[in-house]
């Protein structure tokens, strides 16, 4: 897969999320992710609870995502 401009994707859906861990070696499951987004675990995402009829819901940044997950593995990752 070929790295998107951030310029046109700043941001990831949890797909997006999930399948750039696993593309890393890392399991990644929705839910679980969610938990950690929602639980203020991951400096490049925010999300809010589920509630008043509304699903959990969040804003991940890609490039904060990459930068993390570089720094976290002290390598250069695979990006999607």
């Amino acid at each position: 897969m070929q790295t998107m401009d951030l310029s046109l994707n700043p941001t990831m859906t949890m797909k997006d999320l999930c399948e750039y861990f696993k593309a890393n070696l890392l399991p990644a499951s929705p839910d679980t992710m969610g938990d950690y987004i929602v639980a203020g675990k991951f400096p490049f995402a925010i999300g809010l609870p589920a509630g008043d009829g509304h699903d959990r819901r969040y804003i991940i940044s890609r490039a904060g995502a990459y930068c993390w997950l570089d720094d976290f593995l002290k390598t250069e990752t695979i990006k999607i």
